[in-house]
């Protein structure tokens, strides 16, 4: 009861203050928290709901069909790249690049970010280098990489290594760094040695802004792999796509485009899976 009055009492003076006749009739602000099985409703029913619009634009005719497909006609689409195996040869190569490519990022990235964020002196030396390398457009250097390598394989791998490596550097450098001072002592007075404590304090500190860098790499490789297909021997989905836009065919550009955002949330999604078990070891 007390509380109460109390309560009561801090209103009637707080609207003595303000000017405000009654502040219980105030909406508080909020901020309600979904379920994950509501968050999957609301996602699905915002896709259904594009899609619908987007095919009723089509049935209306407020688009241009050599410019924006329907819904069905990709569909359509899709079933024909599906049936003469276009699709799936076009899904196996573009698949082979980007794991070579971002699998070559990823042994080159996480151990040359680890050295930088460790050793400071080898971070004074290459940070404006890479600092330089991740802020140039990477992209005009395909006639270089194609007159050094040829317009064929390496030459693809090699723009996916250019696109997805730095910002893993970066990212693994940035976590590895955080290390505190208190830490490195505690770890000293214990006589821990440098791989010690890269092993139990740096790198378990360091996952999410590895994973970050991870993710990150995973866009700019998928990236890396369109444009190296477009441009360097035009296979894979991106090569499917490119040839899809000289023949105006709009349907089977976005199937292959669609390909694409498939697998970028599907490799998010490992991504989240792999960086909850390595919270649990961090933690541990």
């Amino acid at each position: 009861m007390r509380s109460g009055s109390t309560w009561s009492s801090n209103i009637e003076r707080m609207a003595s203050l303000s000017g405000t006749r009654d502040l219980r009739k105030r909406k508080i602000a909020s901020r309600p928290t979904l379920s994950r099985q509501r968050t999957l409703v609301y996602g699905v029913a915002g896709i259904v709901a594009v899609l619908a619009i987007w095919q009723c634009a089509e049935w209306l005719h407020l688009t241009n069909p050599l410019i924006v497909s329907s819904p069905a006609d990709v569909v359509k689409a899709f079933i024909r790249v599906t049936s003469v195996g276009e699709l799936g040869s076009a899904v196996i190569s573009t698949a082979t690049l980007f794991a070579v490519g971002f699998g070559i990022s990823l042994l080159i990235g996480i151990p040359v970010g680890a050295v930088l964020g460790w050793y400071r002196s080898i971070n004074a030396v290459a940070d404006p280098l890479i600092s330089l390398a991740y802020a140039l457009p990477r992209i005009a250097l395909i006639p270089l990489v194609v007159v050094c390598l040829g317009p064929g394989f390496a030459a693809q791998v090699t723009l996916v290594v250019l696109l997805a490596v730095f910002p893993i550097i970066i990212n693994v450098a940035s976590g590895i760094s955080t290390v505190t001072e208190d830490n490195l002592r505690l770890a000293r007075s214990f006589l821990a040695t440098d791989m010690d404590v890269l092993w139990t304090i740096a790198l378990p500190g360091a996952i999410p802004a590895i994973i970050s860098g991870v993710r990150q790499g995973v866009n700019l490789g998928l990236a890396g792999v369109v444009v190296a297909e477009y441009f360097i021997g035009s296979s894979g989905v991106g090569g499917m796509i490119f040839k899809a836009g000289l023949t105006l065919d709009t349907s089977k550009a976005i199937v292959g485009a669609l390909v694409f955002g498939l697998a970028a949330l599907a490799l998010t999604l490992v991504l989240q899976i792999v960086e909850q078990k390595f919270d649990r070891w961090r933690t541990s």
